[in-house]
């Protein structure tokens, strides 16, 4: 069962801290449809000795429905659990529709977070050329209750009771479906920051193929960051286990002792 950390008038943060309870700290930032709950993804982490540490944004799972305004606040909010915990350093690893809040994360603590790894990560679509290669509609006035609608309709539609049982099909459609619609609205708006406000070495892998997040896409975004490199894997893999544990042996692996 996660934690809970209690904020503005009640409201609670869920969070799970497992891992290497000794061991460097690791803010892991989930995607869209996911459950902090499953830490079985991070096994390979969890044997280097990493001390694993995920907060579930507002709406997934225990956490409450806040409204937040930009991806920014979710540097506020991090902040909350940072100082909760007692971290004097950190790395972020963000994965996917977590992507947009890693970097927040990175520009909320420019001296904390000393690295930033990207996996197949959601690009900057408040940046209007960055937004012209996304190949999906997009609506910046879309209003919360038709993103739920959106979200249920894509992802949760007609799916049997078995599916419904799985954590993060469970989590994501948690105060129904406000956390991905909320995911929806804000990161193709104002994100509260620049990304030439991220000075940590960003470490972004991302498939040649890739359906979900065009490569294209995650190019331009790696060119706005101050420290970003890009590494450019062939296949059409946004996500999977296997393609997760060759990114934490090739690329996070190494810079644990750094």
């Amino acid at each position: 069962m996660p934690y809970i950390l209690h904020y503005a008038g009640g409201r609670a943060l869920a969070y799970t801290d497992s891992g290497d309870p000794a061991g460097y700290p690791l803010l892991i930032q989930h995607g869209l449809i996911a459950s902090i709950e499953d830490t079985w993804l991070f096994e390979r982490l969890a044997g280097l000795g990493v001390r694993l540490i995920s907060a579930a944004r507002p709406g997934y799972g225990a956490s409450s429905p806040y409204q937040m305004r930009s991806v920014a606040e979710w540097g506020d909010l991090t902040a909350l659990l940072v100082q909760e915990l007692g971290l004097a350093e950190f790395d972020v690893l963000g994965m996917s529709s977590g992507a947009p809040y890693a970097y927040a994360i990175g520009q909320r603590f420019p001296q904390q977070a000393r690295r930033l790894f990207i996996f197949s990560g959601t690009p900057a679509l408040f940046d209007d050329e960055i937004l012209a290669l996304w190949p999906f509609p997009v609506d910046r006035e879309a209003k919360l209750p038709a993103l739920q609608a959106l979200a249920r309709d894509l992802f949760f539609k007609d799916l049997p009771p078995e599916a419904l049982a799985h954590k993060d099909i469970r989590d994501s459609l948690a105060n129904d479906c406000f956390g991905p619609a909320l995911d929806f609205q804000i990161r193709c708006r104002d994100w509260g920051f620049a990304l030439s406000e991220v000075p940590q070495p960003v470490f972004m892998r991302h498939c040649r193929e890739d359906a979900s997040v065009p490569l294209a896409a995650a190019e331009w975004t790696a060119r706005r960051l101050p420290n970003c490199r890009l590494q450019v894997v062939e296949g059409d893999v946004h996500f999977s286990k296997q393609a997760l544990d060759e990114f934490v042996l090739g690329t996070i692996a190494p810079t644990l002792s750094a």
